[in-house]
Formats: C-alpha cells, sequence, structure tokens
C-alpha cells in the first residue's frame, strides 16, 4: 500500500487566498431564497440553523467544522471536494489518475496525500431555505459545494462549471470528510453489506494508508466505545461506480474518502453535478438499521410487486463451463431433466445464454434476438419453457447487452450505439463492442427483442450479465457525461429488459448482474445478486480462522447486510455459479473447496436463511458432468423442502451469536418461531436452545433433549419454538 500526508489544518488559513468585497453583488443576491454570509478575511465561525441541525462554518476557508443536532455533536477539519481537472487533482488531497484504460469492473485507485491546499478563491457563502451553498475557484473551474441540511443528516453535492473557453477534462471527483474528532485508540470502521468484511481498528493502519472497498460501497460505519457517537458515512452516485475508504491522519484525526470515476468534458455555461455525500448523526440509534431507515426516507424500495421465491437452478443445454460443455443437448432433450429438478425442489431455472455467440463463447452473442438452431431455436426454447410452466417453474434467460465483436451486423449496422474512446473510435471490451446502455436505439432493441421472445417463447424472467454498465463513451447521449455509461447506464439496461416483459404482459424475475450493495437498484431488481457474501466466505475460508471465528463472522456480516440492505431486498444466495467454479476465486466446486460435509452445511445456511438458494448445474450430481463429488440429489430435496414447508419467505431472520461454531438463527412470523442451528465444525457440539415447544422439524444429525441440542459435525435442524 501507498503512503500520503496530509496538510496540517492549523496552517490552513496561511495558504488560502481569498477573495472578497464588501457589498458586491453576483447573481445569489438577486434570489429571495438565498442570505449572503460574508466571506471573513481572518478566520471567523458562525452557526447556520435549519430545523433541528446546526452547522458551524469557518467564513474564512468555507469549511464545515462542526455538525451536530439535539443528540449529537461531530466537530471535523471540513467537507471538502477534489476534483480531477485537466489531469491533475486541484486541491491535491488524492492522487490523479486516468480510467481511460480501466476495465468495467476496476473501482478507482484511492490513494491520500498529504500536501498543502493550494489557494483558491472563496467566491461566496449563502444560506438558502434548506441549508448552505459556497463557491470557490481554483483557475477556471468553480466547484460549488450544496449542503443540504435534514434532521440527522448533513448532506453535500458539488456542482462544477468553468470559465474557460474550450471544454476542459474532468477526471475524478473525490468526497471528503476529514479531520473527524473521534478517539484513533478506540474507534473502528466497517462497510456493512460490502468487503473487505471485517470490522477493523484505525490502529491497525498507519495514517492516510487506505483500507480500499472492493465494491462501490455506500456506508462507511465509525464506532467508538460510546454507541451514543457512532457516525455513518453514506455516499451514493448514480452515473458511476466508486471506491470508499476510512483512514486517520498524521494528527490522529478521522476521516472518509469516496472518489467517484467521474469522467466527461466541462464546457463554458453548462455545469456537471456529481455525487451526493450523507453525514449521518447515529447517536444512540443502531448504526445498521439507520441506514436502513434513511434509505427508506431517501425513497429506496423493492418492486411492488416482486418475483423473489424459491430455490435457482443455473443451467444450460450443453453442460457446464468447468467441463468445457462436453454433454450437449437441445432444449428440447434438456427438458426432459426438469422433472428432476421439480423433484428436487427447485422453482426458478437461468439458462446460460442460448443465443447464437462467437467462437462457442456463450458470452459473445452475435445478436440476442436469435436463439441458437443447435440448442434448438425458439421451437426448442419454447418446449423448455412449456414442460417448465407444466411443473410450475420458471425460466430465465441470462441477456449479455455489452455488444458483440465489432465485425458483426448489429455492429456494424448500429455504430451509434457502441461507447467511443476520445479520439473516437470503438470502445471495445472482451474482444467485443462497448454498447452504451444509456443509447435510445439500444434501449428500445432491447425493448423489442424481449417483449418478442415473452410472447414467442414465454421466458418469464432474465439474469442480465454486465448490468453495471460499460466502458465510458466520450460521444455520449445528450446531457450525460461519459462515464453515465457506467451506472446509469446499467440501470437504464434493467429498465429496457423489465419494459420488454411488461410490455408482454409479464411480471418477470429481474435478477441483474450487480455485485455494488447500492441503493438505488432495488427498485428494479427482484433479486439481488448477492457477489458480496461470496466474496466475504471466500476472504474466510483464507483467513485462517477458527471454526467458532468463521461461523461468528458469517453470521454477524449477514445480520449487518441485511440491516443495511433496502428493507425486504431478497439476495441470491450462492456458494459458486459458472464464474467461481471455472477462472475465479478458487475456480472449484464447493464440494472440493469446502469438502462434501461443510459444503452441505453451508448450503442448509445458504437455504435455511433469508433469500433465494441456488445451485449450480452439477452441484445436485457431479457424475454426471464427470465431476468429481458425491450425489447430493435426495440432500437438496430434503433441504429446499422442509424450507418450503417451515421457512415462509417473509419470516425475519434474527442471528443468535455465540461462542461456538454453532450456526444459530431464528426465523419468525406471526405467532411463530422456528430455531434454526446448523453445526459447521468438524466436531460435536451442544446449543442452549431454551424453553419452548422444541419440536424437532427438520434434521440430519441433531438430537433434542429438554433444554439442549446435540449436533453431530455439520449437521443442522429446524426446531419449532
Amino acid at each position: 500500500m501507498k503512503k500520503a500526508k496530509r496538510v496540517l489544518s492549523a496552517l490552513l488559513g496561511a495558504v488560502l487566498m481569498l477573495s472578497f468585497m464588501a457589498g458586491c453583488k453576483d447573481s445569489g443576491d438577486s434570489d429571495p431564497n438565498k442570505t449572503k454570509i460574508d466571506v471573513t478575511a481572518e478566520e471567523a465561525f458562525t452557526d447556520v440553523t435549519i430545523g433541528d441541525m446546526t452547522c458551524t462554518l469557518n467564513t474564512k476557508t468555507g469549511m464545515i467544522t462542526q455538525v451536530k443536532n439535539s443528540k449529537q455533536t461531530v466537530d471535523l477539519s471540513g467537507l471538502l471536494i477534489d476534483v480531477g481537472y485537466n489531469k491533475k487533482m486541484v486541491m491535491n488531497q488524492v492522487g490523479y489518475q486516468s480510467y481511460e484504460n480501466n476495465e468495467t469492473w476496476t473501482l478507482p485507485s484511492l490513494v491520500l496525500r498529504k500536501k498543502e491546499l493550494p489557494e483558491y478563491t472563496l467566491n461566496s457563502i449563502y444560506q438558502t431555505s434548506t441549508g448552505l451553498e459556497v463557491s470557490m475557484t481554483l483557475d477556471t473551474l468553480t466547484i460549488t459545494y450544496v449542503y443540504t441540511f435534514m434532521e440527522d443528516v448533513l448532506k453535500l453535492g458539488a456542482k462544477l462549471s468553468t470559465s474557460a473557453e474550450e471544454q476542459q477534462l474532468v477526471n475524478g471527483v473525490a468526497f471528503l470528510v476529514r479531520g473527524i474528532d473521534m478517539d484513533k485508540e478506540t474507534s473502528t470502521f466497517e462497510y456493512p453489506g460490502s468487503t473487505p468484511g471485517g470490522v477493523y481498528t484505525f490502529t491497525e493502519n498507519i495514517n492516510y494508508v487506505t483500507n480500499v472497498t472492493d465494491y462501490s460501497s455506500p456506508v462507511t460505519c465509525l464506532s467508538q466505545n460510546d454507541p451514543a457517537y457512532n457516525l455513518n458515512v453514506i455516499f451514493l452516485d448514480e452515473e458511476e461506480k466508486w471506491s470508499t475508504s476510512a483512514y486517520y491522519d498524521e494528527n490522529g484525526k478521522l476521516g472518509v474518502a469516496n472518489l467517484a470515476a467521474v469522467e466527461g468534458y466541462l464546457k463554458k455555461g453548462e455545469e456537471m453535478a456529481v455525487g451526493d455525500l450523507y453525514v449521518q448523526l447515529v447517536g444512540d440509534q443502531d448504526k445498521y438499521t439507520a441506514v436502513q431507515d434513511f434509505y427508506a426516507a431517501l425513497g429506496y424500495k423493492n418492486p411492488d410487486d416482486p418475483v423473489n421465491d424459491g430455490p435457482m437452478y443455473e443451467g444450460f443445454p450443453y453442460g457446464t463451463m468447468d467441463t468445457d460443455y462436453q454433454n450437449p443437448h437441445t432444449l428440447q432433450e434438456y427438458a426432459e431433466q426438469l422433472d428432476d429438478l421439480k423433484e428436487m425442489g427447485v422453482k426458478n431455472v437461468w439458462l446460460l445464454p442460448i443465443f447464437s455467440s462467437t467462437n462457442n463463447n456463450v458470452y459473445e452473442p452475435i445478436d440476442q434476438a436469435v436463439i441458437d438452431p443447435k440448442y434448438g431455436g425458439n421451437e426448442g426454447a419454447k418446449a423448455f419453457i412449456d414442460r417448465a410452466h407444466e411443473l410450475g417453474m420458471r425460466v430465465l434467460f441470462d441477456y449479455v447487452p455489452h455488444g458483440p465483436r465489432p465485425d458483426q451486423p448489429l455492429a456494424v449496422e448500429h455504430p451509434d450505439w457502441i461507447s467511443k474512446k476520445k479520439d473516437g473510435s470503438n470502445q471495445i471490451e472482451w474482444e467485443c463492442v462497448s454498447f452504451d446502455y444509456n443509447n435510445p436505439g439500444y434501449y428500445q432493441y432491447t425493448v423489442d427483442m424481449v417483449k418478442n421472445q415473452t410472447l414467442e417463447v414465454g421466458v418469464d424472467g432474465a439474469r442480465i450479465d454486465c448490468s453495471m454498465g460499460g466502458l465510458s463513451n466520450w460521444s455520449p447521449v445528450d446531457g450525460l457525461r461519459a462515464s453515465s455509461s457506467g451506472l446509469r447506464g446499467g440501470q437504464n439496461i434493467v429498465k429496457a429488459i423489465t419494459e420488454g416483459f411488461e410490455q408482454a404482459g409479464k411480471n418477470a424475475m429481474i435478477m441483474p448482474e450487480n455485485f455494488h450493495p447500492v441503493p438505488f437498484y432495488a427498485s428494479i431488481t427482484d433479486v439481488f445478486y448477492d457477489m458480496p457474501l461470496f466474496r466475504m466466505m471466500y476472504n474466510l475460508n483464507h483467513s485462517g480462522v477458527t471454526e467458532t471465528e468463521y461461523t461468528q463472522e458469517l453470521m454477524r456480516w449477514l445480520d449487518v447486510e441485511n440491516k443495511t440492505s433496502v428493507k425486504g431486498q431478497t439476495k441470491l444466495r450462492f456458494l459458486g455459479n459458472h464464474d467461481t467454479v471455472t477462472w475465479t476465486f478458487d475456480a472449484a466446486r464447493p464440494q472440493a473447496v469446502y469438502g462434501t460435509e461443510k459444503a452441505k452445511a453451508l448450503w442448509c445456511v445458504m437455504s435455511f436463511i433469508d433469500g433465494i438458494p441456488f445451485l449450480y448445474q452439477g452441484d445436485e450430481d457431479p457424475a454426471t458432468y464427470n465431476l468429481p463429488g458425491e450425489n447430493l440429489e435426495s440432500f437438496f430435496k430434503d433441504i429446499f423442502g422442509a424450507r418450503e414447508q417451515f421457512l415462509p419467505a417473509d419470516y425475519t431472520t434474527e442471528y443468535l451469536p455465540s461462542n461456538t461454531p454453532v450456526f444459530a438463527f431464528y426465523r419468525a412470523g406471526d405467532n411463530d418461531q422456528k430455531l434454526v442451528l446448523i453445526n459447521l465444525s468438524t466436531g460435536e457440539q451442544t446449543f442452549d436452545i431454551g424453553d419452548g415447544d422444541n419440536t424437532v422439524l427438520f434434521e440430519n444429525g441433531v438430537t433434542v433433549s429438554g433444554h439442549s441440542a446435540t449436533l453431530a459435525p455439520f449437521s443442522a435442524a429446524i426446531i419449532q419454538k
């Protein structure tokens, strides 16, 4: 990791060049909803109060130095916005980097720097009806800080403009909460629902060394010994991806940095708005549920009529990816296996892409409107789906919207759909063009394609590959910036596919391949593709922790994920999929990674907690595809059946921490409570189950006597309380 340093806050005034002329008029003076606050040449502080929120403003620097309400006070050195502008970060607090060669999954490298702030001109400070506007200029760039005071939250948004006659490059925008006055020695930080997935002490690092998130993580929780002084920093950017990290400075003060991979040109007379940072005063409220409640207050919610029930199975008529598709069948022939899946308890079948593709790479479709004749074409797809419907099962297509190879007709005939580099050439990734999902023509093509396939073959839903967006488009749709083809584009393609189903009259199951635990996908997602959980477990597997530590940390992480997600969000729970068994992480099947017995115990976890359990083709019977491992068809039939019979999807989950390797939790509904116990160790365990009915509803190696349950290694039980 790289070191970085920061400027001493005490020296801030010595390096600021402040511009103020008393009584001068500017555009804000004519707005009756704005009251001008004088900029001062000497350090001075003024309090601004709106509702229950009061902020202290340094009128020399334009920085907010205290945020408080009736419950909590937080002192800090300021909230700072740093902008990559013409190939340098103007505030010099974050290392500059180009994103031009980044892949779609690459997040910005977040390197903090201990540098003095440059000279800038503080143009104006206004109090508005909802907060503050602070405008400052560096060279030809003007940054307007837009603060909104909320009940327990201070919100900061950025507006960028330029006075330059020629367009200016913007590359990266960082939001930093600096100099938070919390005790470094006792404070911790974490990124709930994301990875790295632990709770970390600041003393484990050195100043300015960052512990950067693996995903675009909205939330950083800062905690100290007194829970009344916990603090959440939340960053949301619906346009592009970002990196997040907590750190501390050379004075031992804490900080949080979020760096958004903004790319675009800024033109005179135009304005670029970027992201929203929220400083949430948690007080004595639970710091995790405070996030969930805040998401609800912002209007983030799940679909009104979600489709999210039943176990899911990922399959393909030609066999498995990790055996190089060496078991070819048509869809008509593959339909004969649906009876076995139904018998096992599967409700949803996700088919890998069955469209015509390049070089037999199913994730290189030539045109997704064409189902490959070698799989049986439309006739085969309809036969497969009709049989699934007869059995009460759904079928999901795996749509791959990124685009075909550049010499394919869809790319040749629609060059305007392809994202462009700065020099006007095509953006290429995975040897395919990178379509801009914001393009209206491509949007309509997608709507029509999905509508037609729904009407013609009856498909029930979609797993959507690459739904976090594509490469930056330097010839963007009007009103958007180059990097809007990222998360904004990802949301747009999900909306297009959903609209296609809706126009065909179907309420479909929608499952985007979105790894980022961001709340703004919630309303367009029936099932969240919970890669953070898989990655967290992968990290645990390689951490060298004890069986008890493994179990308790997994429970803690799941509990926190649930409490910081949009309330009621359904998640896909998997131990492996086509990617993870083939080329990434361990590139191995769960039975190989964990051993058969522990894999079975973890499949019990995935099946009995809230969410949808998932299997990849061959997990149930590896021998079918010449893979090692035991036949587990009867095992999955038993646990999926127990899940269906005893654990309704709308039951809540309450985890029961203990100093044991027993994974324990309640699933509860109206006047009903079930206790679930799963032994994740190689040794026999006992667990105090307390009073109650204590009737064993399901077990595979657990006995109950009075208030005590005895669990054989890797066994599980569902107990009526």
